[in-house]
């Protein structure tokens, strides 16, 4: 049996509308190949080119204008057409559906998209994708671009043009999944991958489109980082796709800064509400450079932006302080999930985040002069970095979308908006006189429904009987700061302060009435002069009278009154 297939385009142009598919149409040269089993009865796969021009296409060429192969057509549209097998002839959709490609899809990514085709949830028809595109830019530094739809079958063959350009419209232009990825590598090269799914089975079917555009000469050991990042970039989608609570960037974020500049990443799942109104179920948009990570994603529930400032490699700790740190400040946010009552899920979403966006931030490099001490981890001794987080400087935001739960008093909002935030100042110019504060900030503004008789939420409606319930109000601020001073390469200021301000406002309410309202306050600080702690050891040391794991031993116990937390009585 003959095959009808062109080679396959670096930069093929999109399905166009000129023209209609008829019996008449020339095709391009045929290339003998063994033939490909039989489909489904009542279906035969094809190969159809829109233009005669199409025939002088090359590999690494451009095709002079769009063509589709179609890899099932119901038998009804079979008549008097020159019928080829197309290269993925195997493929199985229902009865009465055409099976329509861009181009031709004899390539690892069109097997990847054919394999996908026919999977009912976004996680199943992105598997593999994402990494599939890095992998063809790290194999070929080439742009690419197909489309596969499933639509139903016109009532002419001469509607099958048609038919296709308005599927190909419905998958790029109101997916029910979306995925973009640009990346700028560091001789100036720029490479954007796009993915859109649509699986919703509408009037112009579903599918997959994929477009990777190349802009510049890539380096061969930047197509070897494009390739390195495929697995992450794999990661991050499948994360996001499978609509779950955890979200896995910690991958992506370690992509090689020698080749790569920058990434910047987005998604968007859509779904439909209970009026069949399309809405954004989950969006996310994560960027990276060498300076800074930052993410913001959205859904109904709320959102989170965390952005992490990479300026300061200097002051970071090693691997085990640094997870110390991060699990202090989850532990944190438990507190405040607890007191403000935050949506679990959402909470999740954070930590995964939070937690991804700190593993690891690359390696260190040295600099001379100021900057330098920003810079260079050997201008800060071990004492020094006892006294701080081991993180680079972050802020953070989580908002659940305020809520009015109650139909009598619309005005009593169910929220939570937590922030948290550190800060670190340098001050000096050379090893021997410099110094450095770092500040811990974090504050809840929180307000939520609770029955009276538990801790749960009470069922309000609009009637009086339904009014009995407390509504609690939280508003909490607290902080750490650290403060290193040295002169002549000798401590001269050391100190510890951190404060706790808490305000818990609770109004009860029986049929309707409001009966008690009251403030629970609460409000503490504390100074510590670190400075004798400092001297104590330099002087021990001095004296040989402290051996390295006793060192080591009284440096983690000053770390630990650094993330120590100041609570109510």
């Amino acid at each position: 049996m003959d095959m009808n297939i062109s080679h396959i385009s670096t930069s093929p142009r999109p399905w166009s509308s000129e023209g209609s598919l008829s019996a008449t149409a020339q095709p391009p040269p045929r290339v003998q190949s063994p033939p490909v089993q039989q489909l489904a009865p009542q279906t035969t796969p094809v190969t159809l080119s829109m233009r005669a021009q199409n025939a002088g296409n090359t590999a690494g060429h451009a095709p002079d204008a769009p063509f589709l192969v179609i890899t099932q057509m119901p038998a009804a549209l079979e008549q008097s057409y020159d019928l080829t097998y197309g290269a993925l002839g195997l493929i199985h959709v229902k009865p009465g559906t055409l099976q329509v490609w861009e181009q031709s899809s004899d390539n690892a990514i069109s097997n990847v998209m054919a394999r996908n085709a026919s999977g009912h949830t976004a996680q199943n028809r992105l598997a593999g994708l994402g990494a599939a595109l890095l992998e063809h830019v790290g194999n070929t530094g080439a742009s690419y671009r197909q489309t596969v739809a499933n639509v139903g079958a016109p009532e002419s063959k001469q509607k099958i043009q048609a038919r296709a350009t308005d599927a190909l419209y419905s998958i790029q232009g109101a997916p029910t999944a979306r995925v973009e990825l640009r990346i700028q590598t560091q001789s100036g090269a720029t490479v954007t991958l796009n993915i859109s799914d649509q699986n919703e089975a509408g009037l112009n079917g579903t599918g997959l489109s994929i477009d990777i555009q190349v802009n510049g000469d890539l380096t061969a050991a930047e197509r070897k980082a494009l390739a390195a990042m495929a697995g992450g970039f794999e990661k991050a989608i499948q994360g996001l796709a499978a609509g779950e609570t955890e979200i896995d960037l910690e991958e992506l974020a370690q992509f090689d800064q020698s080749a790569i500049a920058s990434v910047d990443f987005k998604t968007s799942i859509y779904g439909r509400n209970e009026y069949g109104l399309r809405y954004e179920k989950l969006g996310a948009q994560f960027t990276a450079d060498a300076n800074t990570r930052d993410i913001q994603i959205n859904s109904p529930e709320g959102e989170i932006r965390i952005s992490v400032d990479l300026r300061q490699p200097g002051l970071w700790g090693d691997a085990a302080q640094k997870a110390k740190a991060v699990r202090h400040y989850l532990d944190g946010i438990d507190r405040a999930t607890e007191r403000g009552k935050a949506d679990e899920g959402l909470v999740k979403m954070f930590k995964s985040t939070f937690s991804a966006l700190n593993a690891t931030y690359g390696a260190q490099s040295t600099d001379g002069g100021l900057q330098g001490l920003a810079m260079d981890s050997g201008a800060w001794n071990d004492e020094d970095k006892s006294w701080l987080t081991g993180l680079a400087d972050f802020n953070t935001v989580l908002a659940a979308t305020p809520k009015a739960s109650n139909p009598r008093h619309s005005q009593e909002l169910d929220q939570f908006h937590y922030t948290l935030s550190q800060s670190t100042t340098i001050t000096g110019a050379d090893k021997s006189q410099h110094g450095v504060t770092q500040t811990q900030e974090s504050r809840l503004v929180a307000a939520y429904h609770q029955s009276l008789v538990s801790t749960n939420k009470p069922i309000l409606d609009s009637t009086t009987a339904s009014q009995n319930y407390l509504f609690k109000q939280v508003e909490d601020s607290a902080s750490t700061q650290v403060h290193l001073g040295y002169e002549k390469d000798e401590p001269v200021a050391a100190t510890l302060t951190k404060t706790l301000t808490q305000s818990l406002r609770i109004q009860k309410f029986e049929n309707n009435q409001l009966v008690q309202d009251r403030v629970v306050p609460n409000q503490q600080s504390s100074v510590v002069d670190l400075l004798p702690l400092l001297t104590q050891l330099r002087e021990r040391e001095k004296e040989h009278q402290i051996t390295d794991e006793e060192k080591q031993t009284l440096l983690e116990s000053w770390n630990d009154l650094v993330f120590s937390e100041l609570t109510a009585p």
